[in-house]
């Protein structure tokens, strides 16, 4: 009889008391996967901590608490390092935001997805939006962008859904980690989706089964910014030089190996060093501008260096 598969659970909290007591629940519970679950807390100054502490006598669950308030996308990736890297050795890796519900499948479903890949594995899904303990219907009503620069372009998959096999998780955590200018704005999500597409193999899946909670204190995900709150993000350099940053990150974590769209990948990392490279990366709007991202607007954007 082969025995399930053995997968870590990596989790950042912070603050999060209303609700990581449910999911905590929800992820125990999953079927036919044997599953550890590490949180990390981020500084939480409500009762996070206790409640997780309340867990601990089951075995399978684990804590770590520093002090430190390292902002979700490296405080995920810190403990995905810390945890790839310990003696035990898991078959699969997953993130799990600390606010929503997981149903019962969810893991078994990723590893059926992904176990036979040729390539290193990144499961990614779609997502049922859940507020007010109603769920809302489908985040996503066609498939997303899957490609490299899709994706440098735009934030798309949450890691709240993401599952990678274990020689993905290893790469990840032996890469060069990008600083918090990337981290902060782009998360470990988007990260981890850019070094699957060049190093392994994204998969995606149109079902879901995560409840992907919606309230007022979401500290990461899907949010629906006020004209007056994007105004204030861009002048505090919340999205500037997003796309070019996130390449030259890229780019080092890759100083020498050939990918698919590294030629794309270079033009927006280096645009702005000159006016040639500007019109050559505006040559190229139609695979370098976002999906909602008009051509004047790109064009603007590209001009003025904030692309």
């Amino acid at each position: 009889m082969m025995s399930n598969p053995r997968i870590a659970v990596i989790m950042s909290s912070y603050n999060g008391e209303k609700f990581i007591g449910e999911q905590i629940d929800s992820i125990l519970a999953q079927k036919d996967v044997d599953v550890t679950l590490y949180v990390r807390d981020d500084g939480s100054t409500d009762n996070t901590v206790n409640i997780v502490r309340s867990y601990l006598n089951k075995g399978n669950v684990k804590l770590i608490v520093d002090g430190r308030n390292l902002r979700p996308g490296l405080s995920f990736l810190t403990l995905l390092k810390k945890v790839v890297k310990q003696e035990t050795k898991y078959d699969y890796y997953a993130f799990a935001d600390q606010d929503d519900i997981w149903l019962s499948e969810k893991l078994i479903t990723a590893v059926k997805t992904i176990k036979d890949s040729e390539k290193p594995a990144l499961y990614c899904s779609n997502q049922i939006i859940y507020r007010n303990g109603v769920r809302e219907g489908m985040r996503f009503s066609v498939p997303p962008e899957m490609s490299l620069i899709g994706n440098i372009t735009q934030n798309v998959f949450s890691g709240c859904t993401m599952v990678l096999d274990r020689e993905l998780a290893e790469i990840v955590v032996e890469r060069k980690t990008p600083k918090q200018d990337f981290l902060v704005p782009r998360c470990h999500d988007s990260w981890i989706f850019l070094i699957a597409c060049v190093e392994g193999q994204p998969f995606y899946d149109h079902d879901s089964y995560i409840l992907y909670r919606l309230h007022d204190n979401n500290v990461v995900g899907v949010k629906h910014l006020s004209l007056v709150d994007r105004l204030l993000r861009f002048k505090n350099g919340g999205v500037k030089n997003n796309r070019s940053r996130s390449a030259q990150y890229l780019l080092e974590a890759y100083p020498e190996l050939g990918f698919t769209d590294r030629r794309y990948v270079e033009k927006m990392a280096y645009y702005r060093s000159s006016m040639k490279k500007k019109l050559s990366l505006i040559v190229d709007s139609s695979i370098c501008k976002g999906s909602k991202e008009g051509t004047v607007a790109f064009i603007l954007k590209v001009i003025m260096g904030y692309i």
